[in-house]
């Protein structure tokens, strides 16, 4: 089945003590992100452990995490490693990046709610089967695994709801905490926003990779979430499509949190070893619900395509031509900073094309493939992902006002334009850098998402009671199901990972049951 694809979505989310809170004007409180980010974590672990009966929130189970894995066939040595890509390390956090200490003892007491601070003691696996963390000074959203498009927005925007609850829980305990869901402070510091898409490991990793560096240099065309400023510190004053493009600063690597590339070769893929998992790290944090599925419909087509080429051809799909014969990386950054597409990009088929063009190419030319495959090596998915990439073109070719409700870069520029030919100083006005970080504010009725929201004006992809409803349900046809549910009701569960489930079968004896199985909705002993 090539498109019976398992996607999940990693957030970490920016974080600040509330500026209008009486804790925030305290001459000698301390405020480290890192510091911050665990008493989120802790939040919502007191969140979790009042959904169960023994009140008990269930920790993560570190067993089988390998970040220094590649795809290519290697293993980076540990005493080789960046302190930043330690992440598997349950005693201590990884550094937010190169050359900064972790801050483990620059935590404040919360009463009870802070009283340590090991990743091990701010890990909390969710009911809803997902998980929530500490990761490089941040907290972080990992939604379960599910199945299609439309329930990765589901279960990405139902972390806002975690989010929220988070930050309601830390202010009752004295900690008044806000909670953003961006990709940069704008002043040099970035974190990600990092999708999982599971794909068939007999597809060669230099196809893969060939594939996705035009892709994903592109690719913000269609999901950026916008930014103001430009440049990693925004050096230049104006607007670009991503949040995220002026951190990418390599073609292929292991790496995540310093010189990113636009191909992570992290390898890493909690399945069987017949499976991969694809760690996207150079996408965007959406607020709009329309960015967040054409992002993954487009990036499951996408591999669709590409893995059903493999199968059948034992080649690349139709789409070489539209390799880059440019340095991708400059591309990239040229992308994001070209709102209007005035420039292009040439193409190994000698033809010029703006972001807008080739992504309307290769949208085409792989709906086009998708559709002249037999229907047995390919599920219904994968067509409707890649109508729902070719819509989302259109919009942008065609209809500026359907656009600005699915794409959230072009909503957001409509208004940033607007206000900058009003607000002196334009571009460089302090209020439009404030009202850009605001946009990704996720307290309630405060972003101007919210207002747009309410107007009408944000296409919704699923009603609100589904994305209430999985804050802290698990979606159905993964192992999400197993683990979500083994967390709300399991009394013996001690631990869990994307892997396993750890369970107590004796006052000092514990099992691991396998979830070896993506797909599979029952928990096998190991």
């Amino acid at each position: 089945m090539t498109n019976q694809r398992v996607v999940g979505i990693e957030t970490e989310y920016g974080i600040a003590i509330d500026p209008d809170s009486e804790v925030y004007t305290q001459p000698d409180f301390r405020q480290s992100p890192e510091s911050l980010s665990v008493v989120a974590a802790q939040a919502v672990r007191s969140w979790q452990a009042s959904l169960r009966t023994d009140g008990q929130a269930i920790g993560w189970d570190w067993e089988g995490e390998d970040p220094l894995q590649d795809l290519r066939g290697t293993r980076l040595d540990r005493a080789s490693a960046d302190p930043t890509m330690l992440t598997d390390d349950p005693q201590r956090f990884a550094p937010a990046s190169p050359g900064v200490e972790t801050a483990a003892e620059d935590t404040f007491s919360v009463q009870e709610l802070v009283g340590q601070s090991s990743p091990m003691l701010t890990n909390v696996v969710l009911t809803n089967g997902g998980r929530f963390y500490v990761d490089h000074a941040h907290p972080e959203y990992s939604t379960p695994e599910v199945l299609t498009a439309r329930d990765a927005v589901v279960w990405d925007v139902a972390g806002e709801y975690v989010a929220r609850r988070a930050m309601s829980v830390a202010s009752s305990y004295g900690s008044p905490i806000v909670l953003y869901k961006n990709n940069t402070d704008s002043k040099g510091w970035s974190y990600g926003s990092h999708e999982n898409y599971l794909l068939a490991r007999d597809v060669p990793f230099e196809l893969l990779r060939d594939c996705l560096v035009p892709f994903l240099v592109t690719r913000p065309v269609i999901c950026g979430a916008g930014r103001v400023g430009i440049g990693k510190n925004s050096e230049t004053c104006g607007f670009q499509m991503s949040q995220r493009a002026d951190f990418v600063g390599d073609l292929v690597g292991l790496q995540t949190a310093f010189n990113r590339p636009i191909v992570n070769t992290r390898d890493e893929s909690h399945a069987s070893s017949k499976w991969r998992r694809l760690h996207v790290i150079n996408g965007d944090a959406n607020r709009f619900p329309g960015s967040i599925l054409a992002k993954v419909a487009a990036s499951r087509a996408w591999l669709a395509a590409a893995e059903v080429a493999w199968r059948v051809s034992h080649k690349a799909p139709p789409v070489e031509g539209l390799f880059l014969e440019c340095d991708p990386v400059a591309a990239g950054w040229q992308v994001s900073h070209d709102i209007d597409f005035q420039t292009t990009l040439q193409c190994a088929d000698g033809i010029e094309r703006s972001a807008l063009e080739w992504q309307w190419a290769a949208a085409n030319t792989v709906a086009d493939f998708l559709h002249s495959q037999d229907r047995d090596v390919l599920l219904a998915d994968a067509l409707a992902d890649a109508l729902t990439w070719v819509d989302t073109v259109r919009m942008l070719r065609e209809d500026p006002v359907a656009a600005a409700q699915r794409v959230e870069w072009v909503a957001k520029r409509t208004i940033f334009q607007a206000l900058s030919r009003r607000i002196p100083g334009g571009w460089s006005s302090d209020k439009l850098a404030a009202l850009d970080i605001q946009w990704a504010d996720l307290r309630p009725g405060l972003s101007p998402v919210d207002k747009l929201r309410a107007k009408g004006h944000v296409e919704e992809v699923a009603p609100a009671t589904d994305i209430n409803l999985a804050a802290t349900q698990p979606p159905a046809g993964t192992r999400a199901k197993v683990r979500g549910e083994a967390v709300a009701h399991r009394k013996d569960l001690v631990a869990a990972s994307w892997t396993a489930l750890v369970v107590r079968v004796g006052r000092d004896r514990l099992q691991r049951i396998s979830l070896r199985d993506p797909f599979s909705n029952q928990a096998l002993t190991s």
